[in-house]
């Protein structure tokens, strides 16, 4: 799959066999997301930040719940 990609994001983390404790991995690529995602919402700017409240709006209308989450949740 790397090898069809355009870009690559090397994501190096280690797992235990505890199952009981969160995955590694998935928090290490969550983390290489968030990293991006805020990259990109700085280089944005205004019309980034608009975007995310109209969406943010939307979400919240559509699960019936309250304001009380910050922007980007």
């Amino acid at each position: 799959l790397a090898k069809l990609a355009d870009h690559l994001i090397p994501v190096v983390a280690f797992e235990t066999d505890f199952i009981y404790k969160p995955s590694t991995s998935r928090y290490a690529m969550m983390m290489a997301i968030d990293v991006l995602v805020t990259g990109v919402a700085l280089r944005l700017g205004d019309a980034g930040r608009e975007s995310l409240r109209r969406i943010k709006h939307a979400l919240d209308a559509h699960r019936g719940g309250g304001d009380r989450q910050p922007v980007g949740d």
